[in-house]
This record gives C-alpha cells, structure tokens and sequence, in this order.
C-alpha cells in the first residue's frame, strides 16, 4: 500500500507538471508589450492642390502600467510536489532513468539503456537462481533483443494499463516458432518481467529513504532558523 502511495505521488510530480504549467517563455509572451504600428496607419499629405496618402511615421511612447494580474511562476501543486522530485533527482542514475521513464514518461534514449543494461544484468541473476541452463549464442541474442519490450510490458502493468502479448505473438515478435518460444523463451521471457517488477520496487524503496532525508533535510533547517 505505501508502495503505490509513492508510485503515485512520483507520477503526479514528475509527470503532470510539463501538462498543466506554462514555460518561462509562455509566460513573458503574455506579458509581452504590443506593437502600436503593426497596423500599418497611414496619413494624407496636401500637395500643390492634390492629396498623398503615406504611410504614418512612428512615434515615440511610454508604455503604461498594464492592469494585468500576472500569472504565478509555479502552481501551487507544483510546489507541493516539489520534495518528490528533489528526492528523486537525488537518486543514482540507474534508478533516475527508471523513475523518469516509468512515472515521468521520459522517453530520452539514455535512459532507456540505462535500464536495458540493469535489467539485463537482473535477469542473469535470476536465470542463474533458477537453475535454467545456459543459453547459447542464438538464444542469448534473441532473449536480449527482447528486453526493452519486457520494460514496456512490465511499465504498462505498474501504471494498470497492462499491455500482453501472447506467446504466439511473442514467438512471431523474436522469429522462432511457437514450440521452441515455449521450450527455451518463455520461462526467460517471465524473467525479464520479473527483473522489471524487482528494479521497480527497488526504486520505489529508494525514493521513500530519499524522501525521508529530504523531509528531515526541510526540518532541521526550520527549527535552525
């Protein structure tokens, strides 16, 4: 239960934030002074008895105070939030890059090596557990090649819009046919999502002590003052 109260507090700070707050540039465009000539005025000049009309010079002027509220630099949720990212850019890279992409949406390329080598790297541990034999070169390829995808499928879970794939399509997805995915891949393949879910909650454990320092962090400061 406090896992998934982190998980969504995580989403809400890293990830609705860029969807609801204006830039610096959207800002200062809204409140950026106008153009008094942009359309275009002109004036008749009065020439030995015919008229010119040309166009009107620009005169110098002194903007006035513009009655506009101005909007705030920060919503206040974003600032509520603001101690959950401080605890997760704390984090080291490896739990960074899948925090940023699993609750932050954050598809920088980085990042998702980052987190295709770690959760290779689970994934052999996990093998060498199970007892499973090693695998050859072939296999090895093919298993790697499908880790990014394990990644998706178990991020689709942790945000309850859990994306399956059959072993058919799985099968037709790494070109073996359907009795050899069965044999020799599909045991790996539930590996590769449990390295995932295991680096999750990993993460999330890691964020709770980081945001535990940052809370006390904030105190300390406040009872110093």
């Amino acid at each position: 239960m406090l896992d998934d109260f982190v998980r969504g507090q995580l989403r809400n700070a890293l990830y609705d934030l860029p969807m609801t707050q204006k830039g610096q540039i959207a800002i200062m465009s809204d409140t950026a002074a106008g153009d008094g000539f942009t359309a275009r005025p002109s004036r008749t000049v009065e020439s030995d008895g015919s008229t010119v009309e040309v166009d009107a010079e620009p005169c110098r002027y002194r903007e006035g105070k513009k009655f506009k509220q101005n909007k705030p630099l920060i919503l206040e949720s974003a600032f509520q939030s603001a101690i959950w990212r401080q605890a997760a850019n704390k984090l080291p890279d490896t739990d960074l890059a899948w925090t940023k992409y699993c609750y932050g949406e954050d598809l920088k390329f980085d990042h998702q090596l980052i987190i295709c080598k770690q959760v290779w790297n689970r994934f052999l541990k996990l093998s060498e557990l199970a007892g499973l034999k090693k695998m050859s070169a072939k296999t090895h390829d093919k298993v790697q090649a499908l880790a990014w995808l394990a990644v998706q499928v178990a991020v689709s879970q942790i945000r309850g819009e859990a994306k399956e794939y059959s072993s058919a399509k799985l099968s037709r997805l790494a070109g073996i046919k359907p009795d050899n995915w069965q044999k020799n891949y599909l045991a790996r393949w539930s590996l590769l999502i449990s390295a995932c879910h295991d680096f999750d909650k990993e993460v999330i454990r890691h964020v709770g002590r980081q945001l535990r320092e940052e809370s006390n962090r904030r105190r300390d400061t406040r009872l110093s003052v």
